[in-house]
């Protein structure tokens, strides 16, 4: 059998020892919970970051579009203008000859 002053200090060994325990419990708690918001704020700019280069590539894509619509236009006329004086030369070409020229 134990005495009651050795039964005083297994108790109070075992005091200590659950109030280290606890404390260690509330900083890994409070760690787990630090660590739990970081990474909802990784996650969160993560998916706004994917939202705007989505958005990015569908305006270069619009772009791109565009641009190569203006320069097939631009590309044509050169093209077209030849066509135009050559229609231009050809009728003047017709009005002097029934003129009599």
């Amino acid at each position: 059998m134990t005495t009651p002053s050795q039964d005083a200090i297994t108790l109070a060994q075992i005091s200590t020892k659950l109030d280290v325990l606890i404390t260690q419990h509330a900083t890994v708690a409070a760690q787990a919970a630090d660590h739990e918001t970081r990474i909802r704020t990784v996650e969160t700019r993560q998916t706004t970051t994917d939202a705007q280069v989505k958005n990015l590539v569908e305006r270069d894509a619009d772009q791109e579009e565009r641009i190569r619509k203006a320069d097939r236009w631009r590309y044509a006329m050169p093209i077209t203008g030849v066509g135009a004086v050559g229609a231009l030369l050809a009728g003047a070409a017709a009005l002097i000859t029934s003129l009599g020229g």
